[in-house]
């Protein structure tokens, strides 16, 4: 850190759960409680990191400068060890400490220590107990039980996003196993004006971590831009895998089988043309020219891929994203279940166990924040007159989507009608409208003759509790229907 930012820092910020200000600490068994309560409070926010900074009077804020340095102090212990040995032989798990040191015009000297933990996956304890910040005190964390159970939640896959990938390499190295011309050309940062510049921008989007003059690789930087995967044993078998199988069963042969070799941003655009390159495509001459239609279409594939990256739960172990392709359907799937009931996709706003892969998706346009993908999934299928999309959690490891080839209304199965209705009143509700039979009648290309075959689906998806009327004394012919989580009249 510059001293300027350093100041700005200390001017903006007061001492907190995650930050300390000392004036002459040099006791080695102080310091790495402090270490233990600061970083574990960092963990419990979501932080990257915590701090202390010597040479600052804790209330006022006002900068008197420290004789404490760091590099030179010794426990007072008989061995007498150098203080960064102590620090770093008795936390656990090891803990990333930077000190850095500066000196004001006026002679003054401040210290700065940042505690990092972005790689940190479990409690930080020292000498067997971990702590914890109340306010601006350090407790023993085993007396705040709900702090503690919320720490161990922390612990998600999200924490495994930045982690350390490759570690101690210099930006060269960096550039040879990152594809950063097109994290450069994705992320439109072509008019940036030295490499300090790009640098700085994969510090802030979690690509690259700095140690001193060194560089870290995360996970996420590893995961999304590696040249090849292989360089990163550990992420080698999360990529993503497509199957074309030659049948409906996974028994059946597979014509087709590969896994992601490069990072899935990288890579991505491929993984799309490669799927669509399996699938079924028919002829259509309806506006006088040949047009090849996929059996599915590709908006509806690009953003269920896409899904299925960024929600996958990294915890998860021995399983990747996959897409398999049969003779008449398409099954996309993730590790883990979802956060929010698969009922409310269309109309929950998003959220991922992921916030850092997600954050950098989106700068590199590849998933949305806008939380719209399940909209254009569930439109794409009706216009291409599809059965809706079947989603299927698996126990506690998977999530499948599951998208079924064309077939007509009379040929559908009870729970497909279920949820092709679902999914139809779900956008009728998004857009202040209601569905009706007529309207349903529509969707499927069905004549008036068939209004007692869509009363009767629309009675089995009440029935299955995924619909319910709008205003349920209205006459049978005025009736419609909105999604079971939908205000009625009586609740709007």
């Amino acid at each position: 850190m510059e001293l300027n930012a350093l100041l700005e820092f200390i001017k903006k910020y007061d001492e907190s759960e995650t930050l300390d200000y000392k004036e002459n600490l040099k006791e080695a068994s102080a310091i790495v409680e402090y270490i233990s309560s600061l970083g574990n409070s960092a963990l419990l926010a979501g932080f990257p990191a915590a701090h202390m900074i010597w040479g600052i009077k804790d209330m006022t804020k006002k900068i008197v400068g420290t004789t404490f340095e760091p590099y030179k102090t010794k426990t007072s212990g008989k061995n007498k060890m150098p203080l960064t040995t102590h620090l770093s032989t008795f936390t656990d798990p090891h803990v990333n400490l930077e000190f850095e040191e500066f000196t004001l015009q006026d002679n003054k000297k401040l210290v700065l220590l940042t505690i990092d933990v972005t790689h940190i996956n479990r409690p930080i304890k020292y000498h067997g107990k971990e702590y914890i910040r109340v306010g601006t005190s350090n407790k023993n964390l085993a007396e705040f039980p709900e702090k503690e159970r919320r720490l161990w939640q922390s612990f998600e896959s999200s924490k495994f996003e930045l982690e350390f990938a490759k570690t101690d390499l210099n930006f060269d190295e960096v550039n040879v196993l990152l594809n950063i011309d097109y994290y450069i050309k994705a992320r439109k940062l072509t008019s940036l004006s030295s490499t300090e510049e790009l640098i700085q921008n994969l510090l802030e989007d979690n690509v690259i971590q700095k140690t001193g003059h060194q560089f870290n690789i995360t996970n996420l930087g590893a995961y999304t831009l590696a040249k090849n995967i292989k360089y990163f044993p550990k992420l080698e078998r999360r990529t993503i895998r497509i199957t074309k199988y030659r049948g409906n069963r996974t028994l059946d042969n597979a014509e087709f089988d590969k896994m992601g070799q490069f990072g899935i941003a990288v890579s991505f655009d491929n993984v799309i043309k490669t799927t669509m390159s399996l699938l079924k495509y028919t002829e259509d001459y309806s506006e006088g020219t040949r047009k090849d239609i996929p059996a599915f279409p590709q908006i509806a594939i690009r953003e269920l891929i896409a899904n299925a990256l960024v929600h996958q739960d990294f915890s998860v172990l021995g399983s990747r994203p996959l897409v398999e392709i049969f003779d008449s359907k398409i099954e996309i799937s993730n590790p883990g279940i979802p956060l929010i009931n698969p009922y409310r996709f269309l109309d929950y706003k998003p959220k991922s166990r992921n916030d850092e892969l997600a954050d950098l998706l989106g700068k590199l346009n590849i998933v949305e924040s806008r939380g719209t993908g399940i909209d254009k999934v569930v439109n794409s299928l009706e216009e291409q007159d599809l059965p809706a999309m079947d989603i299927t959690v698996q126990g506690s490891d998977s999530t499948v989507v599951i998208l079924h080839e064309q077939q007509k209304f009379t040929d559908m199965s009870i729970t497909e009608k279920n949820h092709s209705i679902y999914w139809h009143a779900c956008l009728k509700y998004v857009a202040d409208e209601q569905m009706s039979n007529a309207i349903l009648r529509t969707r499927f290309h069905l004549a008036t003759r068939h209004s007692a075959a869509v009363s009767k689906a629309i009675g089995n998806a009440i029935e299955a509790g995924l619909i319910k009327p709008y205003d349920r004394n209205a006459g049978r012919k005025n009736m419609k229907y909105i999604p079971f989580w939908g205000s009625d009249i009586l609740n709007s």
